[in-house]
């Protein structure tokens, strides 16, 4: 997994520059640039302190770039262009940060839905609305809406898998196998896309 995400991060740092059009986009998108990876002992730390495992792909590169900054979206999952929704990724610091108030606990969708809008949900998730195992490392500025890392998934799910969950109704979707198949699908995407907006 890790041979196989650089080269994606690699494509998307190529595709970014001829994306920004507007000014204050490219002052997020200097700050960007500026943003250092983290430090493998500082993703050591963050599990232990959580007493998991992150994906080696999600770790690889989290140690070259470690998080985008605040509103400069970089991820755009979606079946194409037109629907995706964009997402800036946080850095550890600010997943510890929401990890606080958001997922830091379980609560079942039975608690919320009936049985016909529970049977809705996609078949590689376990059937919570909020669960401890889920970790937020991406949102839409303003918090709506986050993209997560499943380390609980059900047995048709595959460890480390994304998923998104959205607000209004609040409801949790399957998004990709991994954070490589997510950052393939959302180069893809960004490829298609004039410019980047906040």
């Amino acid at each position: 997994m890790r041979s196989r995400v650089l080269p994606l991060k690699k494509e998307l740092e190529a595709l970014l520059p001829g994306k920004i059009q507007d000014e204050e986009i490219l002052g997020l998108y200097d700050q960007y640039r500026d943003h250092g990876g983290a430090a493998p002992s500082r993703l050591d730390e963050f599990e232990k302190k959580f007493s998991i495992l992150l994906p080696e792909d999600f770790r690889a590169f989290y140690e070259q770039k470690d998080g985008s900054g605040y509103a400069f979206h970089i991820l755009y999952p979606g079946e194409d262009a037109e629907e995706a929704a964009p997402f800036y990724l946080m850095s550890l610091a600010e997943m510890e940060d929401v990890k606080r108030y958001f997922c830091e606990r379980d609560e079942l969708l039975e608690e919320y839905y009936s049985p016909e809008e529970i049977a809705k949900l996609d078949r590689e998730l376990k059937p919570y609305l909020f669960h401890r195992q889920w970790y937020p490392f991406a949102s839409m500025a303003g918090g709506s809406l986050y993209l997560m890392l499943d380390l609980d998934p059900s047995d048709e799910g595959t460890y480390g898998q994304i998923i998104s969950y959205i607000h209004d109704p609040d409801f949790v979707y399957y998004t990709a196998d991994s954070f490589t198949s997510l950052l393939r699908e959302s180069n893809r995407n960004l490829a298609q896309l004039e410019e980047i907006e906040y």
